[in-house]
């Protein structure tokens, strides 16, 4: 007695197209979680950067405080040292065009999950009326460059600030 053989999958078959199935799935799933990490410091610097531009327009359009005030000095961002996952706008209403306190602060911004940046405590201060850049109440050097990272990722992003042209660039 001869069987006739039919046609279709063996279990063979379908369990080695599982298998591979299963491999490139994997594959694909841990180069998209790298991806994002990466994608994370780019946001941060892109945030950053979004930030210090802000701070920048609102003291070039003379932007009005709550109480109807322009702060003397201009506008601001604080990169604290202490909180490397936050960055604070602030407006200079003591016109030393640097961080006081509290009572200066406007928002917070919060940076995306583990991107943390480098190089300490800084302020940027944009001063009126041509918003004459300032780090640290200081305008003594050229440019300050504050890099983006995570331990996650081995991608870092530099924005550098340009104290004489007040430009703000993402590399």
């Amino acid at each position: 007695m001869r069987f006739k053989r039919t046609q279709g999958f063996t279990l063979i078959d379908l369990i080695v197209a599982i298998g591979i199935f299963t491999l490139v799935t994997t594959v694909a799933v841990a180069n998209f979680s790298v991806g994002s990490r990466n994608d994370s410091v780019r946001l941060g610097a892109s945030v950053a950067s979004g930030l210090l531009r802000r701070a920048q327009t609102s003291t070039l359009t003379g932007a009005l405080l709550s109480d109807g005030t322009f702060p003397e000095g201009g506008y601001g961002v604080r990169l604290d040292a202490s909180d490397a996952g936050t960055l604070t706008l602030f407006a200079d209403k003591d016109g030393n065009f640097n961080y006081t306190d509290a009572t200066e602060e406007v928002e917070d911004v919060a940076l995306p999950r583990d991107v943390v940046f480098d190089g300490g405590t800084l302020n940027i201060v944009f001063s009126a009326p041509d918003a004459d850049v300032y780090f640290n109440g200081a305008a003594s050097e050229a440019s300050k460059t504050v890099n983006f990272s995570s331990a996650s990722s081995d991608v870092t992003q530099a924005v550098i600030i340009y104290r004489l042209s007040g430009q703000i660039r993402v590399q």
